[in-house]
């Protein structure tokens, strides 16, 4: 434990020093995301029909560590069906292959099979997600530049 303690001391000393805003570390069963302390302690951040909480806590040295937890809203009456394109891994999600051209795919538009939808970045590496069923985007349930894990639904193709 006092390993890990010492290695989320480093990273935010890291942080500090490369003035990085957000870093999300994940290895066997340990995952952490450091990110600058905010003025607020509570943040909602609603991922289309999935609204997640995000608890703040403070570590000595001035960063938080986020936990994510699901909390119910309002906003979960609309439930969307079809089809749901999950994260292959976990990386930053981008709905198009650079910043200056359009994205892959709009809610609305029809996709075929093994076209591409989106881009998630792991390591440095670009990695392209395709459809894996011909139809409808009804919902993007990601924003471009977002951080994601493995198995989280992108968008949902009915």
């Amino acid at each position: 434990m006092k390993e890990k303690i010492k290695f989320i001391k480093e990273l935010a000393q890291s942080m500090n020093e490369n003035k990085i805003e957000t870093v999300k570390y994940e290895e066997n069963n340990f995952e952490i995301i450091l990110s600058k302390k905010k003025k607020e302690k509570n943040v909602i951040v609603s991922a289309g029909a999935v609204p997640q909480n995000i608890v703040s806590n403070t570590v000595p040295t001035q960063e938080q560590v986020v936990e994510v937890q699901e909390s119910k809203t309002s906003e979960e009456t609309e439930e969307i069906t079809g089809n749901k394109i999950t994260s292959p891994m976990v990386g930053t999600f981008y709905s198009a292959p650079s910043p200056n051209m359009p994205p892959f795919v709009k809610e609305g538009v029809k996709v075929e099979k093994g076209q591409t939808l989106c881009i998630v970045e792991a390591m440095k590496l670009m990695n392209e997600v395709k459809s894996t069923v011909s139809g409808t985007v009804k919902k993007v349930l990601v924003k471009d530049g977002e951080a994601i894990k493995k198995g989280q639904t992108l968008m949902i193709i009915k």
